[in-house]
């Protein structure tokens, strides 16, 4: 069943792609313009992320209407966001079916993850109010990780998970403890030196405690799966090819954070490969089993309007 056809009709459109060896090098997309002239600042980051990664097209980018929030990276770099909320009927805003937290890149090293991302905004930028649901975009959640470093890291510029930063109510005990003994100090999963240390991680957690989501999303790669942690009546059944397969969370995790201890649904999508993105079929097939997700797991009642 498909919940938002002019969306997905965007996509289709949108992926009108060549495919090189399993990764894409072009993208086909005209520019739409945007309501306001993107800022300067939204430009040189359009610029920065079009130079790091071949699907992003700098003209595209632009188009998307990004804002920036007050927070700041490590390096001084803009945290971006975008919203998308349901249409208007005779000037009435339409009631959203629920608040949906999407967010990728919070691990720099994972290119596939914030490539495609970036092609679901650009289809629903076309239709940006026939959403049900309201959604808020945090396409890059680690700036510095993806663009400051060479290579990129999956940490943050001081060199923190910042999956392993969230303040969960045991991290003061367990984060470091498990780092040390289970990790053994891999320095790639480090959680920093105390819960929310870092502004990427102050910043996400400002989000949610402003956005108040029925559901967060977070894309991540390159296990080739899905997990979930949360309430039980969101768990999902298979996105797209891939399978549900619970991993468990960790002291300073999104997934132990929001999931266990806030009690929001918080689906991981894992996709196959960090450097290389899924075939045409598989993101439109992931992204029309996001929407019939969110439509059938995550009702709301009506005195939460």
């Amino acid at each position: 069943m498909i919940y938002n056809k002019r969306m997905l009709n965007n996509l289709r459109k949108i992926l009108t792609i060549t495919v090189l060896s399993g990764s894409f090098t072009a993208l086909s997309a005209s520019p739409i313009e945007t309501p306001n002239s993107p800022s300067n600042e939204i430009k040189q980051f359009c610029k920065e992320l079009s130079n790091k990664l071949g699907t992003v097209k700098y003209q595209g980018c632009l188009t998307l209407g990004l804002q920036v929030a007050t927070t700041r990276s490590v390096e001084d770099r803009p945290l971006t966001y975008r919203e998308y909320v349901p249409e208007t009927i005779e000037s009435v805003p339409k009631r959203p079916k629920g608040r949906i937290l999407f967010l990728s890149g919070i691990h720099g090293d994972e290119y596939s993850s914030i490539s495609i991302t970036y092609l679901w905004m650009l289809a629903m930028r076309k239709h940006p109010e026939s959403t049900g649901q309201h959604w808020l975009f945090l396409p890059l959640a680690n700036p510095d990780g993806l663009l400051g470093q060479r290579p990129s890291t999956r940490m943050n510029a001081r060199g923190v998970d910042l999956n392993r930063n969230f303040p969960s109510p045991d991290w003061e005990q367990l984060a470091l403890p498990y780092w040390k003994h289970f990790y053994h100090k891999n320095k790639r999963r480090y959680p920093g030196p105390e819960a929310a240390s870092e502004p990427e991680t102050k910043w996400l957690v400002e989000t949610i405690e402003r956005f108040k989501p029925d559901a967060i999303i977070s894309v991540h790669a390159p296990y080739g799966l899905i997990d979930y942690d949360g309430p039980e009546h969101a768990t999902p059944d298979n996105i797209g090819g891939l399978e549900h397969k619970e991993l468990g969370t960790y002291p300073g995790s999104l997934g132990r954070y929001a999931g266990e201890y806030l009690n929001i649904p918080v689906l991981t999508l894992e996709l196959r490969a960090a450097g290389t993105m899924p075939t045409e079929k598989e993101i439109y097939n992931i992204w029309q089993d996001i929407e019939e997700w969110a439509e059938l797991k995550l009702k709301r009642k009506e005195t939460d309007f």
